[in-house]
């Protein structure tokens, strides 16, 4: 088990290092490959739209982590103390809302653009040209102007996705001209800087959809965790538009949320303005009653009981009337509380202890929560319905509240209603003049002191009016960026060359590795766990050149064949049989057959090439003979042996047996006595006997002489044979057909990773008798690119 196991890691070691081997040699494609990706980030990083991004700082004032001095001080001098929460005037940053106020205001949905030859540049801070919207401009989008200057006159297309065409027109620059439903004008801002024949596209966005979209590309964090200053970003193509459109933001926000202050105070003034002016005519009207009264009753002053009895009432009147006016202020909080629509936000007039104030504040928080998330989320929401659980549970807890100070209040009211029923029990035993006159004084009394006290609110609101401030603090403003956030050169240029690499690698893995070829001598031994004798380089010339004195690598290669073969053959007793033979054909077996017998003749031995392909012969014709006579006409009787043995032009020592006419049953010549008497005499008469034998993939040929031979050898073609058939051809060795075998590797194509590696000790006589030329340099390079 151990042993198993550490064979496979060694398999894995070698896989990897072999893989390396390969992507080293294919060192000229990744080369052209990184130059390729160079080019093509320099391509990129010249027409990829930059994107910048702006920031800025805003102080916010949270509740929760406390104020500063200032805002204590005119907290003071407030009727209501608007709280704030930190993370929903952050989400409030990024509200629909507050960025469309901000679009409009600036015309960022307005945008110009020169149109190139392959791309388009944006002007943003002079535009030669402006267009103008007539009418609402937040209701006005997404329409795309082509306009070209032309002899005083503006050629305008808009551009349509659902017309190709588009709608063409000429205006005269200032004209008004309709879109659908909208109408538009164009002017010139800077005649001289329009460029002769120049197209400058307008693009005119939806306010509505543009402040969706910018949303994504606003950024709000705190700077740290107990801070209460957040940091915005904004994300831009244009470095410019980035800075001045966060700026925009930011007062647009400020001005938001001191206009959501100011209402609760205009709303108190106005209604204490109206209320005041009533009571001062009410007065008016008392005070004339009174004139009239003393006049027609002749009276002046009216004595010591009466001028007590109301002293009495008065103030017991007052008592009254600040008990009426708080159980008035529940009303106004319970009217509120049952319908916030209508009076937010809310300014009751009058006094409010601080835990319903806060309890108030609470609900309007809530009010707002639910106003934002419902700009995004749908009602089926969790998170919107449980926001309305909290707004329903705050609305109870205020409505129980205020029921117990109903209770106390009316209480209080029941006692000073009964002391002012006893008074006017005692008046009503005063003379009939001074007690008209009392009911009188009474009524100017009370009418006084609500008027004073409405007037003191009135100032006191207009005091608040006054002092309202921004809790916020832009205290440090967006800047104009100097370079994009993307992309990046660096990392553009890193992504395209790892990029490049990692697929120039996969490509070289899934050349070699997914290969359905034999490519490697490893390969062949993994299947077949045989020998490989041979490995033969692919030769393009001089394949017929049986000359066995030049120092060529196919020399070198056949004889050490030859030697492998007699190490293989040793113990073999009399003339050795030698059979060759592939799984399929074009592998090169008849190839191999001459050369393996011409090799063998050195030392003054015979041989003999027995041609026993029946069905396809072609030893005859690569040796310059024909194969009129041969095997077949033995095995009919037509010839002799010695009539059929043919001696082979070039080597004295080496001889032919041709196949003879094709017969229709070869496996039948094969397998007969005829076949078994002819080796026997080849080998008294020779002392090597080599056999070209048919496939062994595709016939029984090979299977049916095995008895008669000593020693078969299967060739496997570099890049040709296919690994199913290898595992064939392993499967027929593994049944023990033949007594010895095994494989040669021919057809290994040069220049290539395999020779590369495994052929290095050969090149030293390719060096020295071949002479170097581009053409060869570019065949090496081609190979090791493709």
């Amino acid at each position: 088990m151990t042993q198993h196991k550490t064979t496979n890691n060694k398999n894995t070691v070698i896989d990897l290092n072999d893989l390396f081997q390969k992507l080293v040699f294919h060192w000229p494609l990744y080369l052209i490959v990184v130059m390729a990706a160079v080019t093509g980030a320099m391509l990129y990083m010249k027409y990829k739209q930059p994107i910048y991004m702006s920031g800025a700082k805003l102080y916010l004032k949270d509740e929760k982590k406390g104020g500063g001095e200032e805002a204590d001080a005119l907290k003071s001098l407030s009727l209501f103390n608007s709280s704030k929460n930190i993370e929903n005037e952050m989400e409030l940053l990024k509200s629909p809302i507050l960025v469309e106020k901000a679009i409009l205001r600036n015309n960022f949905h307005l945008r110009y653009y020169r149109k190139g030859a392959v791309s388009k540049e944006e002007i943003y801070t002079h535009p030669p040209l402006t267009i103008r919207v007539l009418g609402d401009s937040a209701a006005v989008g997404n329409y795309l102007l082509d306009v070209t200057p032309e002899k005083g006159l503006l050629q305008v297309k808009q551009i349509s996705k659902s017309d190709d065409d588009g709608k063409s027109f000429t205006v005269k620059p200032g004209e008004t001209f309709t879109l659908a439903k909208d109408q538009f004008m164009i002017n010139y801002v800077s005649p001289e800087a329009l460029e002769t024949g120049a197209t400058y596209r307008i693009r005119i966005d939806s306010v509505m959809e543009l402040a969706y979209d910018k949303i994504d590309e606003i950024g709000t964090a705190l700077v740290n965790r107990d801070a209460t200053v957040v940091f915005i970003t904004y994300k831009d193509p244009v470095a410019e538009r980035s800075a001045n459109f966060l700026n925009a933001l930011l007062d647009t926000y400020n001005d938001y949320t001191l206009d959501d202050k100011n209402k609760v105070s205009f709303k108190a003034v106005h209604f204490l303005t109206v209320r005041i002016d009533s009571l001062k005519e009410e007065l008016g009207l008392l005070e004339k009653q009174e004139e009239n009264f003393k006049i027609q009753r002749g009276i002046t002053d009216i004595d010591a009981g009466s001028k007590l009895a109301l002293e009495q009432v008065k103030e017991a009147d007052i008592r009254l009337n600040e008990a009426n006016l708080q159980l008035t202020v529940f009303d106004q909080v319970e009217d509120y509380v049952n319908n916030p629509s209508s009076g937010y936000p809310f300014a009751p007039v009058g006094n409010v202890d601080q835990t319903l104030t806060s309890m108030i504040n609470r609900y309007e928080e809530a009010l707002k929560e639910k106003k934002r998330l419902s700009l995004t989320l749908k009602p089926s929401s969790e998170i919107l319905q449980n926001v309305e659980s909290q707004i329903t549970d705050t609305r109870n807890t205020i409505m129980n509240y205020i029921a117990g100070y109903r209770r106390n209040a009316g209480v209080v009211q029941k006692a000073t209603q009964e002391k002012v029923n006893q008074i006017q029990r005692k008046i009503a035993t005063i003379p009939t003049s001074a007690r008209e006159y009392i009911n009188i004084k009474r009524q100017q009394g009370v009418k006084e002191n609500l008027y004073l006290f409405l007037l003191k609110k009135k100032e006191e609101a207009a005091v608040t009016n006054a002092s309202n401030v921004t809790d916020n603090k832009i205290i440090a403003p967006a800047y104009v960026p100097d370079s994009p956030i993307a992309p990046k050169k660096s990392m553009v240029f890193i992504g395209f060359i790892a990029g490049a690499l990692v697929l120039t690698s996969i490509y070289i893995y899934l050349k070699y590795f997914l290969n359905q070829r034999v490519l490697s001598k490893k390969e062949i031994e993994q299947a077949s766990d045989l020998p490989v004798i041979a490995e033969i380089y692919q030769q393009d010339t001089n394949v017929k050149d049986l000359s066995l004195h030049t120092r060529s690598v196919l020399v070198e290669q056949i004889f050490s064949m030859r030697t492998n073969l007699k190490f293989l053959l040793t113990g073999q007793t009399g003339t050795p049989t030698i059979l060759i033979t592939s799984s399929m054909s074009g592998e090169g077996k008849t190839f191999l057959s001459a050369h393996l017998g011409n090799s063998l003749t050195v030392g003054n031995k015979k041989v003999v090439l027995v041609e026993l392909d029946l069905r396809k012969p072609k030893l005859s014709q690569f040796l310059g003979l024909d194969h009129n006579n041969g095997v077949t006409n033995y095995i009919i009787g037509n010839k002799s042996i010695e009539e059929i043995i043919k001696k082979v032009p070039g080597n004295d020592d080496l001889f032919l047996v041709s196949s003879g006419p094709i017969p229709p049953n070869p496996i039948e010549l094969i397998e007969g006595q005829r076949m078994a008497e002819l080796l026997e005499q080849l080998k008294d008469l020779f002392d090597y006997v080599v056999i070209d034998m048919s496939p062994v993939g595709i016939v029984s040929d090979a299977r049916s002489i095995a008895p008669h031979v000593d020693c078969a050898l299967f060739v496997v073609r570099y890049n040709f044979t296919p690994k199913s058939k290898l595992m064939m051809v392993a499967d027929s060795i593994r049944r023990g057909f033949f007594r010895k075998t095994a494989i040669i590797f021919n057809g290994i194509a040069q220049d290539t990773f395999y020779p590369y590696y495994y052929y290095d000790h050969y090149s030293y006589s390719a060096t020295k008798e071949q002479q170097r030329t581009w053409s060869s340099l570019a065949k090496k390079i081609k190979q090791r690119i493709a």
